[in-house]
């Protein structure tokens, strides 16, 4: 019967830049439009980060909210957001930033399977035959030990890898009126499951923006 290990690494702090100039304090409402994502396994990641980020204080526009009110007022939302589109979003929905990203990479949780050696090493003592002399002048055999004797054996078997899930993101906070990213952070993470690593680097993200945040705060 194979062997099972988990192999898996642990996820990357984030990589996060933040304007020190934009002033986050009008953050009132943001919306979060869908991120770009070419594995469907992974679809509505950008879901996960409306429950951290209410957490954090801020009130949420989520995106199939945000997806049904602009699709009643035809507007079309490509990869690249134009001022004037970020702007009619932010008067329709009243929101003072977009959260944007990307699933950035991906690699789905697999098996592997390898083989794998172990010596096996016994021993055992070894005997030899001697002769004494007995005190009435008469020789008599015994046995008695003379060392001992090592042998090594090889066993091959083999062993199954699961290697655990990998998960990269990318989010930008938008500013509606100017179009300009104000935030954006990285991060990988790796879980059994796809959606548990996302979870875990929407957390990440949504903890390092506002310890930015706070830390901004401190020097004004």
């Amino acid at each position: 019967m194979a062997g099972l290990f988990v192999l898996g690494m642990i996820g990357c702090t984030p990589k996060t830049v933040i304007s020190p100039t934009y002033p986050f304090d009008k953050i009132n409402r943001i919306g979060i439009m869908s991120f770009d994502n070419a594995w469907p396994s992974l679809q509505g990641v950008e879901n996960l980060f409306a429950k951290y980020l209410i957490g954090a204080g801020f009130k949420v526009v989520e995106r199939a909210q945000l997806e049904t009110i602009l699709r009643e007022h035809h507007i079309a939302v490509s990869g690249y957001l134009a001022p004037e589109t970020t702007r009619e979003i932010g008067r329709i929905l009243g929101v003072d930033v977009l959260l944007v990203g990307e699933v950035s990479s991906f690699a789905p949780a697999r098996t592997e399977l390898t083989l794998t050696s172990s010596r096996r090493s016994e021993s055992r003592p070894v005997m030899t035959q001697d002769i004494m002399k007995m005190p009435d002048g008469t020789y008599v055999g015994y046995t008695r030990p003379a060392g001992t004797q090592v042998s090594h054996s090889y066993e091959t078997r083999p062993m199954e890898y699961t290697i655990n899930a990998e998960v990269g993101m990318i989010a930008k906070l938008v500013d509606v009126e100017t179009a300009e990213i104000v935030w954006i952070g990285s991060a990988d993470d790796t879980s059994a499951r796809a959606l548990d690593a996302a979870d875990a680097i929407a957390k990440k993200l949504v903890k390092s923006f506002t310890k930015e945040l706070a830390k901004l705060e401190k020097t004004k």
